[in-house]
């Protein structure tokens, strides 16, 4: 199986899932290969100690394949404004968590069948609530596959932009590994003047995210609470970074 396989394999089950679930995902989606001795993966994990390698994960790991399922142009714009998250957009959150974790485990067994051993990782909800730290990070993992770069909201800018939803699958097969990108698409890392996504956060989170990312996380819960029996699932989501701002669906100019 090559790295083209796996995109049309994933990129068809979303528009399947699209079209039972009504939702207009931004075909197709964003994938990269990242290679298990890329360097990075030791920077991040001297970083952030609680991350895992890959190799922590799956002891013969050759590839860790990212991709992006970008959230749907509704969603997005119904997000743009006001202080309070969109049903749209979180529905779209639940159901995208859902479809993620459907795709990462169709992935790996596809690759187990044909002989190599591969696992998916869910889509969220794996960290510590108390000092929100992750076991694993899709993000860092997209930035070592090419995916994007970082902009100064902690997000992931892909070439769809930062409303997408991220998904890893290890796998024992060797692929190609996909460059990265050469420039910053930050507006503001490269040297521009933006920081929008700083000023919509409806609890100034992005301030200073060593004390704002507990802001944030307070926040997405009580949306949840407000939300859940209406979207009829977990939604501790908001967007509002990720929403009508210059990187929400595209790489900025």
């Amino acid at each position: 199986m090559h790295t083209e396989d796996i995109k049309i394999l994933i990129d068809n089950e979303i528009r399947a899932f699209s079209f039972n679930m009504g939702v207009n995902y931004r075909l197709p989606s964003v994938l990269g290969v990242a290679s298990a001795n890329d360097p990075l993966w030791l920077r991040v994990k001297n970083i952030h100690p609680w991350i895992h390698h890959p190799k922590e994960l799956l002891k013969n790991v050759e590839s860790i394949i990212v991709f992006a399922v970008p959230l749907s142009l509704e969603a997005v714009e119904s997000n743009s404004t006001g202080k309070d998250p969109s049903p749209q957009w979180l529905r779209e959150y639940f159901l995208t968590n859902k479809l993620i974790d459907y795709l990462v485990q169709k992935t790996a067994n596809i690759l187990r069948i044909e002989g190599f051993e591969s696992i998916g990782l869910k889509a969220t909800h794996d960290y510590d609530r108390d000092n929100l730290k992750s076991h694993w990070s899709h993000r860092h993992a997209g930035y070592i596959a090419g995916l994007g770069t970082f902009g100064i909201h902690n997000l992931l800018i892909t070439s769809k932009g930062v409303a997408v939803r991220l998904g890893t699958v290890l796998t024992s097969l060797k692929l190609n590994p996909d460059s990265k990108p050469e420039i910053e698409y930050c507006i503001t890392k490269r040297g521009g003047k933006c920081r929008e996504c700083v000023l919509k956060c409806p609890v100034n989170a992005l301030d200073s995210w060593d004390t704002g990312k507990f802001k944030c996380r307070d926040w997405l819960e009580d949306n949840d609470r407000k939300y859940r029996d209406i979207i009829g699932g977990v939604c501790d989501a908001c967007g509002k970074c990720s929403s009508g701002v210059p990187c929400s669906i595209k790489i900025p100019d």
